[in-house]
């Protein structure tokens, strides 16, 4: 699992080049432009590191460290202050605030990397002086869309498959959508009792042992952990903090690990996503879906998870001339689309109706062929 680092700076083009370049380098990226929000994200999301300004509005950078500091659930956080401030006496009192190191802005590409990379090999060694055996955590891709019936929970199936197939290493595909859960009836798969029983109201209920129990085997090589498409089931989406274990459990069960979280920021999936490696942002080329999805990331973005982490997916599910092209759908969307997948119509009802997903069902057709080329952009 990539290490998080959270950036706390008021300074948007600073946020940008600093998070694209850190997520380059294979870093998950939280981002604040307050201290306020910074303090929150460094509380709820327990950042392997935290680059710090001074120099923000509503709480000074120093400020920030002695609260991080002084509170059981960030005292060990390491702080690396970046900051526009070179005198001596800004330096000794960022580190008697409680700062790992200090370094003045502008600072080279190659001295931050080493920094970040010498603080984080040291992190361990906070604990108490006790040895750390770091848990293994898989990548975990969350699929998402700004409206229902783009073919989100297709796009989740055929990509676990072959990511399983291209990589030959443990997959896990869920979907954390209760009462809708249609990858259970695509898969043949009539058990989704697994999911049902960790979010049942029972505080005995201990999740961290039962989720190895609640996996399926399925004939494809993946395991799944699927909701129910009863729809009474749907009363399960007040469960956010459940869910949100569930995800942080699968994340040590297998190398990769796909979720659909389907449309739109629901209350669960605004919890999950910052926890997700990767995230596939899906698409149609309708102007109006366009124009939602746009919105969708600047959320994101507004939250705190880094632009590295999106991937943009656009599904062509119908054979219209009044669809947008790969170009328009770029240009109104503002930034590049990474896959797009063609229409096939016959295929995908076909799939549906033997239960065979598309990806074993034509190995050799272009579809396939789209599906390997994102998996390849994926384990890359």
């Amino acid at each position: 699992m990539a290490q998080t680092i959270l950036i706390i700076d008021d300074d948007i083009d600073t946020l940008k080049l600093v998070g694209i370049m850190l997520e380059r380098k294979g870093f998950k990226i939280l981002a604040s432009t307050t201290g306020k929000k910074g303090l929150q994200l460094a509380k709820d999301e327990s950042p392997d590191l935290i680059l710090l300004d001074i120099m923000i509005p509503d709480i000074n950078g120093y400020e920030i460290a002695r609260t991080i500091r002084s509170s059981p659930d960030t005292e060990t956080i390491p702080i690396i202050m970046f900051t526009a401030k070179s005198q001596v006496d800004d330096k000794v009192e960022g580190l008697e605030a409680g700062a790992d190191a200090y370094i003045t802005k502008p600072a080279r590409p190659r001295e931050l990397f080493a920094q970040v990379n010498s603080i984080l090999k040291r992190a361990p060694q906070r604990l108490s002086g006790a040895q750390v055996v770091p848990v293994k955590k898989g990548c975990l891709i969350g699929i998402i869309a700004s409206k229902g019936g783009i073919g989100i929970s297709t796009l989740a199936t055929n990509l676990a498959i072959d990511i399983n197939n291209q990589s030959g290493k443990p997959t896990i595909l869920s979907d954390f959508r209760p009462g809708q859960g249609t990858i259970s009836m695509d898969l043949d798969i009539q058990n989704t009792s697994g999911l049902i029983n960790m979010l049942e109201d029972d505080p005995e209920i201990d999740i961290p042992s039962k989720i190895s129990d609640s996996l399926l085997d399925h004939k494809s090589g993946i395991k799944t952990l699927l909701s129910s498409y009863h729809p009474s089931d749907s009363k399960f989406v007040t469960h956010v903090e459940k869910f949100y274990q569930i995800a942080q459990q699968l994340h040590s069960q297998a190398d990769y690990i796909i979720l659909d979280l389907g449309p739109s920021l629901s209350p669960i999936t605004t919890r999950v996503l910052p926890e997700c490696d990767k995230i596939l942002i899906c698409l149609e080329p309708s102007p109006n879906n366009i124009t939602q999805s746009r919105i969708l990331i600047q959320d994101l973005i507004n939250s705190g998870i880094g632009e590295g982490r999106f991937t943009i997916v656009l599904i062509n599910r119908q054979r219209s001339g009044v669809q947008l092209s790969w170009e328009q759908a770029e240009n109104q969307l503002e930034r590049k689309i990474d896959q797009i997948f063609t229409p096939v119509p016959e295929l995908a009802y076909q799939a549906a109706a033997n239960n065979s997903p598309m990806v074993q069902r034509a190995d050799d057709s272009l579809t396939a062929d789209q599906f390997r080329e994102l998996t390849q952009s994926i384990l890359d």
